[in-house]
């Protein structure tokens, strides 16, 4: 599964510098949308690579790992103008479409991780909305109509064995909310339970 999911991820990994003590590491369906629009609307350094490594601890949004997955995968077929089907959720469910959108939140902090070892802190998505007054994503500049997620979509996502896309994240993330920890230890974790 992991070799999957490395083979997905080619972004620069960058941080927003927010103010001289609030540094954010946007992960996917997490508010990145919001969270780089507002960066460049006003100006916010966004730092990348190897760079990273000068900072000093770096605030991570996470979100419920289930509602993220169903999230993510409606996106995906959105963005990419593909029916929800059982077969095209089989394709998921089999990794024969594979896609930055399915990665689990823990993976993008083993995407971090090459960049940075200091201290980070976990916070619910939810505080996003107090610190970013806009909502973009990915229907704001598409011309195909926006479909928001039904009770139905939703059950019909289900079908895919969801589990082995949000344990790690329910095992790993949800037991460091809100302190402050070495990214290090988080990624240990994360390696034990892959493995």
């Amino acid at each position: 599964m992991l070799k999957h999911w490395i083979r997905s991820v080619t972004a620069d990994c960058e941080v927003i510098k927010f103010s001289n003590d609030l540094n954010i590491y946007p992960i996917f369906k997490n508010g990145k949308s919001s969270l780089t629009i507002y960066a460049e609307r006003n100006n916010l350094p966004i730092i990348k690579n190897k760079k990273i490594s000068e900072l000093i601890d770096i605030t991570i949004y996470i979100r419920d790992p289930l509602k993220r997955f169903i999230s993510r995968v409606h996106t995906f077929f959105y963005l990419n103008q593909l029916e929800i089907n059982d077969i095209n959720l089989k394709k998921i469910d089999n990794h024969e479409i594979v896609n930055k959108h399915f990665l689990p939140q823990s993976f993008w902090l083993l995407h971090l991780y090459k960049c940075y070892k200091g201290d980070v802190v976990l916070k619910d998505v939810k505080e996003v909305y107090s610190l970013v007054p806009l909502r973009e994503g990915p229907w704001t500049d598409n011309p195909v109509k926006w479909h928001p997620l039904s009770a139905q979509l939703e059950d019909q996502i289900k079908t895919i064995d969801y589990k082995k896309f949000v344990d790690v994240d329910y095992n790993v993330l949800n037991k460091h909310m809100n302190k402050k920890i070495k990214l290090f230890n988080i990624v240990k974790e994360i390696k034990n339970a892959l493995s």
